[in-house]
């Protein structure tokens, strides 16, 4: 199942998947500064690479994309598409209820209890963390996980004929957890038992229907895997000549894994969901900008760069690897990139549109699946969307009420720059002021890269990336320099100090279960970081909150919001492209069909792309003020130690035990 339960590549691509990242070219500025945060203490030594985040805004109307041919309407009016009768369908939406039932306690306790859900922690991982893609990424030393490296690949797909079986691994897994007392456990192994499952009870019902391996495109021409590739290649490091011979039969593997991307989409057309003519154009011309690139890459340069990494390499060995992965990079990526640009052309014709889950049978089950493993929640998708009304309200009153209170905020409104200077800056800023509202971090470091040139125009300012994560020195962080302006400080909050860099190392911390930072969970990980960004303009601001820092915080956040309510309008309500520029233009975003189409294709081929951010931070701040009504005596910073103790699980399970903790 290529989304909803590989969720272990998710992890590095969070980021990633939202570049529109289509140029490669010369000349890739590796990083020079590595940062060690050691007791307050800083040191400036040697560096590395990174990854991205900030969604692109719809709403924005200075955003460079083009839009696609108004001509070729993205939408789908008509009524339910016919998909194959040889898949497996919902016949209803589920509830929570149905698919995460009250289970009694069972009767291991003790020792054994401990032992179970250890024993079944690690079979999940070992069964999910397969590829040396995964391997590489997540840990500088996987044998102390008991993970063994056999085969250099990205990773296989599981197939529709695998259904079955998986449905009944993760149903034995979760078997084997019911065994266990509960009430035995102790509250680290409980956070633990909780989340793993949670996640069980859903894989159990997503492999329970076939149809929903196909509702989506795997290669969005805006967030498929096409758009991050040569990123993503130029993260993995090398201390030894096998990490660079490895590393070059990744590079081979990329011919038989694209084809199986290739392949997906054919079946996935064949089945009735293909998309539309100018999707599979759109995705075409994606590897179109990589393949241009074949005489020009910086992965050239970079290669070279990381092969003076490896002590005592002969000069002998180097000229050959250098030469190696020239030729494989020209004779084997390069032409595979050209094969998927042909292969997405030729299902031009097919007959299929671009329309929201809402026009497929079963499609409103899929998307309560794909909303809850975005948002963190459990809350019905009804239910979400009237949350997400109210507080759309609440902000666009806020703000109306602010800016009708006089023009005493006018002038710091108009000249606001909410930055310390570029990164270094910024980090060194932050690092000492968050202390006040958030607990303490341990020692660590991070390294920095600078994007390349060729990259900037479609790279968001600032991005981090968990790299190893089975140490605190090797966060990644990368900077834009181009996208270092006006507010860059907030960014580098959302990123670092104390968004994602901060509560990545913090989770690592607070569990003796590795399950709760290898597994994905978006929702959280989204929610915090913009949760702390808006928390962190105050501190850029000379005087705390402010009306004018109110009227910043309340533009972007609608901003945010109303694109996760077009998000929820297309893919359950079935919006047309006129039903969301009228939806944005009530709000007074200067948009109209021309200009959103491109956006409006991106969440009828990638549904939930807004939620994660939307949702993720209306349930981060709802618990954050539920919690500070229960415990009107509690600091923030003791809200938020709180909030961070109880981990990545969902929304529902975070919320109770950080009021437990508050008690």
């Amino acid at each position: 199942m290529k989304k909803i339960t590989t969720k272990f590549w998710a992890l590095l691509c969070t980021a990633a998947l939202l570049l529109s990242m289509t140029a490669c070219g010369a000349g890739g500025t590796r990083a020079t500064m590595n940062t060690d945060h050691t007791g307050g203490d800083r040191k400036h030594e040697a560096g590395e690479v990174s990854d991205p985040t900030d969604p692109t805004d719809p709403t924005d109307p200075t955003d460079p994309t083009d839009p696609t041919d108004p001509t070729d309407p993205p939408g789908y009016n008509g009524g339910t598409i016919v998909t194959s009768d040889t898949l497996t369908y919902p016949d209803h939406v589920a509830t929570v209820e149905e698919i995460h039932p009250y289970h009694a306690p069972g009767s291991l306790k003790g020792s054994d209890a401990t032992n179970r859900l250890s024993e079944v922690e690690m079979d999940i991982l070992h069964h999910s963390i397969t590829s040396y893609a995964d391997i590489e990424i997540l840990f500088e030393n996987p044998e102390k996980f008991g993970f063994e490296i056999k085969d250099i690949t990205w990773g296989d797909f599981i197939s529709i004929d695998q259904y079955d079986e998986e449905k009944a691994y993760y149903q034995d897994q979760l078997n084997k957890l019911l065994e266990i007392d509960y009430n035995s456990l102790n509250d680290d192994d409980r956070l633990c038992y909780d989340k793993i499952v949670y996640d069980c009870e859903e894989s159990v019902y997503c492999f329970s229907y076939t149809a929903f391996e196909y509702y989506t495109m795997l290669f969005n021409y805006l967030t498929g895997p096409q758009c991050e590739i040569l990123f993503v290649m130029d993260v993995y490091s090398f201390d030894t000549v096998q990490d660079a011979e490895n590393y070059i039969l990744l590079c081979k593997d990329i011919d038989r894994y694209y084809d199986c991307m290739c392949e997906y989409e054919e079946a996935r057309a064949s089945l009735g969901f293909a998309s539309s003519d100018n999707s599979y154009e759109e995705a075409a011309k994606s590897f179109d900008n990589l393949v241009v690139q074949k005489d020009d890459c910086f992965l050239y340069q970079s290669f070279e760069e990381r092969l003076d990494n490896i002590k005592g390499l002969s000069s002998s060995d180097k000229d050959r690897l250098i030469s190696e992965h020239e030729k494989v990079m020209k004779e084997v990526v390069f032409p595979e990139f050209q094969e998927c640009a042909d292969r997405m052309r030729a299902l031009k014709g097919s007959g299929g549109c671009d329309a929201g889950l809402s026009a497929y049978k079963g499609g409103d089950a899929y998307y309560a699946v794909l909303t809850r493993h975005l948002t963190n929640n459990g809350t019905t998708v009804e239910d979400s969307i009237a949350a997400l009304d109210k507080k759309i309200n609440d902000v666009y009153d806020e703000y109306m009420t602010t800016a009708s209170s006089g023009f005493g905020w006018y002038t710091e409104y108009m000249g606001h720059d909410y930055t310390k200077g570029d990164l270094n800056a910024n980090l060194d800023y932050l690092y000492d002021t968050v202390k006040a509202d958030f607990p303490s971090i341990p020692s660590h470091s991070y390294y920095t890269m600078e994007v390349p040139e060729e990259f900037q125009e479609n790279f968001s300012p600032a991005a981090y990336l968990g790299y190893h994560l089975d140490n605190f020195d090797s966060n990644l962080l990368i900077v834009n320099t181009a996208g270092e302006e006006k507010d860059f400080g907030v960014t580098v909050a959302h990123e670092a100090y104390p968004g994602h860099m901060f509560e990545s190392i913090y989770t690592r911390t607070k569990s003796s279960h590795p399950y709760m930072y290898l597994t994905e969970s978006t929702g959280y990980l989204e929610g915090w970081a913009t949760y702390v960004q808006y928390y962190s303009m105050k501190y850029f601001t000379g005087n705390g909150v402010t009306d004018a820092m109110i009227l910043v915080k309340d533009e972007d956040m609608l901003g945010t919001l109303v694109s996760t309510r077009v998000d929820y309008g297309i893919n359950v309500e079935n919006w047309s492209l006129k039903d969301c520029v009228d939806y944005l233009q009530s709000y007074g975003f200067p948009v109209d069909e021309d200009s959103f189409s491109r956006f409006y294709t991106l969440l009828v081929t990638d549904p939930g792309y807004y939620a994660k951010y939307g949702m993720g931070y209306l349930w981060t701040q709802t618990i954050m003020d539920n919690l500070h009504a229960n415990h009107p005596n509690a600091t923030d910073k003791d809200i938020h130690t709180a909030y961070l103790n109880a981990l990545t699980g969902t929304f529902e399970q975070i919320e109770q035990y950080a009021d437990k903790q508050l008690n």
